[in-house]
């Protein structure tokens, strides 16, 4: 409005001096004047025109600066990049092939129980059961992984592995993935209570540890992860829960002793297996958690830290083989188990000599194999 003014202003006394008042009828004085005017005009115009295109240059500026912190925050993302999130980057944010691992450790357990029971157990029957519980336990456990990305959002977006993830990329906002995580929980807890329903024998315990479960998840990644090995006995809790969910569908009190000593061994492997695993995540993130969390590797350092989780793999592994309470446990004609440990040892040991990355992910796919065989066999028992 203020250039539009002057150079209205200019062109009307242009016009009026130049077409209106003939310049050979002025005195030499006047037209001098009317010049030095019009002059000084036109330097107001140029020297506004000027500092109207600074400031505009300048707020275009400061719309990029702001733009480029906006895309360079999780927090801020809820323009473009979070508008397009699809199905798919919600999904991935619940780590669906590594939460597989707490389906399989309910499954293990649960069998392990059905096992002991007097007469055998129709697996038909206990379907529903199943299906309805490792649904409740998948979602759960896809809550806790979208829970840490939404905590850890600002961090990720410094891990060159893990600045790509779905919150931490901006595709989703943090405060949709905390929202992904409360529908998750709600339909979790509705199926928990329906579980208890379908189990005769069951207490509606279920529910119960479905709910300390998510409040552990949720203490875990609001801050309890920062502290020393707190992180890593948390996750190798979680990694063996679901067999204390698995009692509990037989109503707890109800199982026999024989099959309590079953689900300890199996805890006895599951927990330190994970415990070890974690260590060597924290291993990785090494460069980023310093300053910001207390881990082993910040404490002792990586090689230190490298030995301590595989030898803690190696003494685990050595228990499954020479051990036959395990070999009995998971019997059965084919021996499925017996395959997937000659399958899963190896490729613990190969882990131990190979970079840390790749190794951690071998270890870990070498848990979804002895995992694998332990179900097969269990469920080769069924009568």
């Amino acid at each position: 409005m203020e250039l539009f003014v002057i150079i209205s202003s200019t062109l009307f006394i242009t016009l009026s001096t130049e077409a209106f008042v003939p310049r050979s009828t002025l005195p030499f004085s006047s037209r001098y004047s009317s010049n030095r005017q019009l002059w000084s005009l036109r330097l107001q115009r140029d020297h506004s025109r000027g500092s109207l295109r600074e400031v505009f240059s300048s707020r275009i500026n400061n719309f990029r600066i702001q733009r480029r912190k906006a895309l360079n925050s999780p927090f801020d993302r809820q323009d473009n990049l979070s508008q397009h999130a699809t199905i798919r980057d919600y999904v991935s944010t619940m780590r669906p092939i590594t939460i597989i691992q707490a389906v399989g450790a309910f499954l293990v357990g649960r069998l392990v129980i059905l096992v002991q029971q007097s007469g055998g157990f129709n697996l038909t029957s206990e379907l529903p059961t199943l299906i309805s519980a490792s649904f409740s336990i998948y979602l759960s456990y896809g809550v806790g992984m979208a829970m840490n990305d939404c905590a850890d959002a600002s961090v990720d977006l410094q891990h060159g592995a893990k600045q790509n993830r779905s919150i931490a990329s901006g595709r989703v906002s943090v405060k949709n993935g905390w929202i992904f995580c409360a529908i998750l929980s709600v339909i979790s807890l509705v199926i928990s209570k329906f579980v208890g329903l379908l189990c005769v024998l069951g207490n509606n315990g279920f529910l119960s540890w479905n709910v300390l479960n998510l409040l552990v998840m949720a203490s875990y990644a609001l801050g309890m992860q920062k502290l020393f090995l707190v992180k890593n006995l948390l996750c190798g809790w979680l990694a063996v829960s679901p067999l204390v969910g698995a009692s509990l569908l037989g109503g707890g009190k109800f199982m026999r002793s024989e099959s309590s000593m079953k689900l300890l061994q199996l805890a006895a492997i599951g927990f330190p297996l994970q415990v070890a695993r974690e260590i060597l995540k924290d291993i990785e993130d090494v460069d980023v958690d310093r300053g910001q969390k207390q881990t082993l590797p910040l404490l002792i350092g990586k090689r230190k830290s490298k030995l301590i989780a595989y030898s803690i793999v190696a003494i685990i592994n050595f228990a499954m083989i020479s051990l036959p309470s395990y070999w009995q446990m998971f019997s059965s004609n084919p021996p499925v188990y017996a395959l997937s440990v000659v399958v899963g040892v190896p490729m613990c040991i190969w882990a131990s000599v190979l970079p840390l990355e790749k190794g951690q992910r071998l270890l870990k796919k070498s848990i979804y194999v002895l995992l694998a065989g332990m179900i097969s066999g269990l469920l080769l028992q069924a009568k």
